[in-house]
C-alpha cells in the first residue's frame, strides 16, 4: 500500500450528491489544519458514528486538541458516513478521507476509534473498510496504519479484539502522550510490527491484544493470558488515571460545527467519578476515585471557552453534580461572570433531594422545559439493592418544590428486570405506573391541572465490572410482557417509553462476550450490517442469523447467569475496583442467581 500522498479527486461531484454535506467538508471555526511533513506523526481520529453525535462527544474533543497542541503531531478527525455517502465514495472510487486536508485514512500512521457503544463495533469495522485498511489485525501489513481504540467498551475489549492493535484502557489523557513519545522512539529502530506493539506493551494502560490468548472450556470462556514464549506483555492492565482533574488537558478554543448536532454546548467535566457506587453503574466503576475540578478552576475554562466559541450554554458534566460539593456556588458565581450575554448554565445530571431543588441558584440553571429524576426503581426493596440511596418521599417533595418554581413537566427513568429478591414479591410495572401518575397528579397542589409526565423505562443490562455483572437479563418475553403493559397504561399526562429489547439483547451479549465474537463483528461487516444503534437500519433477525452461524445465541450470552467464580473475559483489565470489592457488593446485593 503506498503512502503517497492523495487527495479526494472527486470531492466536488460527491458533495453533490448527498444531503448534509457539511458533515464532510471540515474548515469549521477552531479546527486544527497543519501541514503533513517529516518528523511528525499523522493521527485519524474517528467517532464510529455520523458527524452530529461524534462532534458531541467531550472525549474526542479533548484528544483532538490535545494531540495538534503537540508541534509533532498532526490530527484530523473522521466520522461515519451516512449511506448516501458511503455509496458517492463506492460510486467515485474514492476512500474514507479526514475533514481536515481531505487526505486517506489509509495513509495515516495511527487511526483511532472512541468505543462508547457496543452497537458502534460495526461502524469501525465499516469504516476501516471503507478507508482500505485491512480489518484483522492479524493480516495487517507492515505500511499500513496502526489501529488504537479507547472508551468505556475498552473495559471489555475482547469482542473487538481481532481488529484494534492497541487498547487504551482508562483515561487516555494520561497515556496517549506517553505512548506517542514512546511509539515515536520506537518507530526507527524496531524491526517489524510485532515487535513494536511487544514494546509499546510494557506501557501503563495500554492493552495488546494480539500478545494474549484465549483458552476455553465446554464451550464457556476459562482465561487469558500472554502467548507462550512472549516475555514482557502484563499479565493484568492497569488503567490509566487522571489523577488530578485540575491539571487534567481541557481544550478552551473548541470547534464550532457548521451544522447543528445532539449536544451544541460548552461541556466542561466538574467532578470524575461518582462517590454512589451504585450497583448496577459501570461508570461510577470505572471512573473510580472521585476527583474534582475546582470552582475557579471549572469558571475559568468557561470564560475562556466563551471567549474563543460564542456558546451560549455551559453545561456542568458529571455522574452525579449533586455530590458536587462547590455546585451551588459555582452555578451562582457562573451567572454572575456570564450576566447579560444570553449565556444559559445547565446541570444536566441531578439525584433527588427536595433541599437541592429549593436554592434558587441551582433552580435558574435548571431548564423549565423539563426536569429529570432516574429513581431507577419504583420498588424500596430493589433501590436499596441496587445501593440507589434515594427516598419516595423525597422524591415527591423534590417534584413539589419543582413545580412550585414553575416546572411543568417531568421525565423519570426507570429499569426492569433486575435479578429476583427473595421474599419481594412486588410488581415492579405496577409499581412504576403508579408512581408516574402520582408524580403527576402532585402537580395540583400547586396549580389546576397535573404536569406532563414521560416515563423511559429500559431492560437491566448487566455491565463489566460492576457488581452485577454475574447476572444475565431477564428473559426477553418477560420483558416484552412488561413493555405490552407500560404501553396499555399510557394517559394524555402520562407516557410510558421502552427501550427496543431487541438493541437491548444484542448491546448485552457484546458487552460480555469474549473475542469469539469477533467472527460475529467480521460476518456482519461481510453481510453488510449497518449503523446498528440506528433505528433505521437495526435488522434484529438478520443479527440472530449471523449469530447463529458462528455458533452462537444472542439470548444465551445476554440472559446466562455467571458463576461468581468462573473466569471473566475482562478479568484482565482493571478497573480501579477489586473483583474482590465486587463479589463483597454482588453478595450484599440480596439479588439471586437462576444457577
Amino acid at each position: 500500500m503506498s503512502k503517497k500522498r492523495t487527495l479526494v479527486k472527486n470531492l466536488k461531484s460527491i458533495l453533490n450528491t448527498i444531503q448534509k454535506p457539511a458533515r464532510y467538508i471540515g474548515g469549521e471555526i477552531n479546527s486544527v489544519i497543519k501541514e503533513h511533513k517529516t518528523g511528525r506523526v499523522s493521527i485519524a481520529l474517528a467517532y464510529p458514528d455520523i458527524y452530529e453525535v461524534g462532534m458531541s462527544y467531550l472525549g474526542l474533543k479533548i484528544l483532538y486538541h490535545m494531540l495538534n497542541d503537540r508541534p509533532d503531531v498532526v490530527c484530523e478527525r473522521f466520522f461515519a458516513p451516512e449511506l448516501d455517502m458511503e455509496q458517492a465514495l463506492i460510486n467515485h472510487g474514492e476512500k474514507l478521507f479526514s475533514l481536515e486536508t481531505k487526505k486517506p485514512i489509509y495513509q495515516f500512521d495511527i487511526v483511532g476509534f472512541s468505543l462508547s457503544y457496543e452497537l458502534t463495533f460495526v461502524n469501525v469495522l465499516n469504516m476501516m473498510q471503507l478507508s482500505g485498511i485491512t480489518l484483522l489485525n492479524s493480516e495487517r501489513k507492515e505500511d499500513e496504519p496502526l489501529i488504537i481504540a479507547g472508551g468505556s467498551c475498552a473495559f471489555n475489549p475482547e469482542p473487538m479484539s481481532d481488529f484494534i492493535d492497541v487498547f487504551f484502557i482508562g483515561d487516555a489523557e494520561e497515556t496517549l502522550n506517553e505512548f506517542l513519545d514512546e511509539y515515536m522512539r520506537l518507530k526507527g529502530v524496531t524491526r517489524n510490527r510485532k515487535e513494536l506493539l511487544l514494546k509499546l506493551s510494557r506501557l501503563k494502560g495500554i492493552y495488546i491484544p494480539s500478545l494474549y490468548s484465549a483458552k476455553y472450556e465446554t464451550g464457556y470462556f476459562a482465561g487469558l493470558s500472554p502467548i507462550a514464549g512472549i516475555e514482557g506483555a502484563p499479565k493484568f492492565i492497569e488503567k490509566g488515571l487522571v489523577k488530578d482533574l485540575n491539571s487534567a488537558y481541557y481544550p478552551v478554543k473548541q470547534i464550532i460545527p457548521f451544522i447543528n448536532i445532539v449536544h451544541d454546548r460548552i461541556a466542561v467535566e466538574v467532578m470524575r467519578g461518582c462517590p454512589n457506587m451504585c450497583r448496577f453503574c459501570q461508570a461510577g466503576m470505572i471512573n473510580y476515585p472521585v476527583r474534582l475540578r475546582k470552582p475557579d478552576t471549572v469558571r475559568e475554562i468557561c470564560q475562556r471557552s466563551y471567549e474563543h466559541t460564542g456558546e451560549e450554554q455551559i453545561s456542568l458534566l458529571s455522574l452525579s453534580s449533586i455530590n458536587y460539593p462547590y455546585l451551588t456556588d459555582l452555578v451562582k458565581n457562573l451567572n454572575q461572570d456570564f450576566n447579560g450575554l444570553g449565556v444559559g448554565i445547565s446541570i444536566p445530571s441531578l439525584r433527588i433531594d427536595e433541599k437541592f431543588y429549593s436554592l434558587p441558584e441551582v433552580i435558574s440553571a435548571i431548564r423549565k422545559a423539563g426536569l429529570t429524576f432516574a429513581p431507577e426503581s419504583a420498588s424500596d426493596a430493589i433501590r436499596v439493592a441496587l445501593k440507589k440511596d434515594i427516598s419516595m418521599d423525597v422524591l415527591h417533595s423534590s417534584v413539589t418544590a419543582a413545580y412550585k418554581h414553575g416546572w411543568q413537566r417531568v421525565k423519570l427513568y426507570f429499569m426492569v428486570g433486575f435479578p429476583a429478591l427473595n421474599n419481594n414479591g412486588e410488581d415492579e410495572v405496577e409499581s412504576i405506573i403508579a408512581l408516574a401518575n402520582k408524580i403527576s397528579f402532585l402537580k395540583k397542589s400547586v396549580s389546576n391541572s397535573s404536569a406532563e409526565v414521560k416515563v423511559s423505562v429500559n431492560p437491566f443490562i448487566p455491565k463489566p465490572h460492576t457488581p452485577l455483572q454475574w447476572f444475565g437479563m431477564e428473559e426477553p418475553d418477560i420483558l416484552e410482557t412488561k413493555r405490552h403493559r407500560f404501553k396499555e397504561s399510557g394517559s394524555k399526562k402520562v407516557s410510558f417509553d421502552f427501550h427496543d429489547i431487541r438493541k437491548s439483547m444484542l448491546e448485552a451479549a457484546f458487552a460480555r462476550g469474549d473475542r469469539r465474537l469477533g467472527k460475529v463483528i467480521h460476518s456482519a461487516v461481510s453481510r453488510g450490517v449497518k449503523t446498528s444503534g440506528s433505528e433505521e437500519y437495526f435488522d434484529f433477525p438478520l443479527w440472530e442469523d449471523i449469530f447463529d452461524k458462528e455458533g452462537f445465541s444472542i439470548k444465551k450470552l445476554a440472559t446466562h447467569d455467571y458463576p461468581i467464580t468462573t473466569p471473566l473475559p475482562w478479568d484482565h483489565i482493571s478497573s480501579g475496583v477489586t473483583k474482590e470489592y465486587l463479589a463483597s457488593e454482588f453478595l450484599k446485593s440480596g439479588f439471586t442467581q437462576n444457577i
